[in-house]
């Protein structure tokens, strides 16, 4: 009995605690309400997220980032240049790579070709 008090007291005050930290769930909730407006309904794209009449970008906790040129979570924009950098550096390297292979196997190529003899020499 004394043990089950002591889970259920831990877990009040884990969840009291995550309601005073960053503002809690009523705050969140009004911050969202304030910049939409009371008369607009908010549009959600792919995303998650939704313009405010204003023009602000609003997304849920759980935004994906597969909406380019649209509204979409902070962020997504950086994943993307990175993403496209790795994959220029991969290609550039492969790229290198095989020119290199290239360069290797024609020097092996005329290094081991018979050497031609003039005609009439020799004879």
């Amino acid at each position: 009995m004394r043990h089950s008090f002591r889970i259920w007291l831990i877990v009040a005050m884990l969840v009291g605690a995550g309601a005073f930290a960053g503002g809690g769930l009523s705050q969140a909730k009004a911050k969202k309400a304030v910049g939409a407006g009371p008369s607009t309904k908010k549009e959600v794209n792919a995303c998650g997220c939704y313009k405010d009449t204003a023009g602000g970008c609003f997304c849920g906790r759980k935004g994906k980032c597969s909406c380019p040129g649209d509204c979409e979570p902070k962020g997504c924009e950086e994943k993307r240049n990175k993403e496209i950098q790795k994959e220029v550096a991969a290609e550039t390297k492969k790229a290198h790579e095989a020119d290199k292979r290239q360069r290797h196997s024609s020097r092996a190529a005329t290094a081991k070709a018979p050497k031609h003899k003039p005609a009439g020499a020799g004879q």
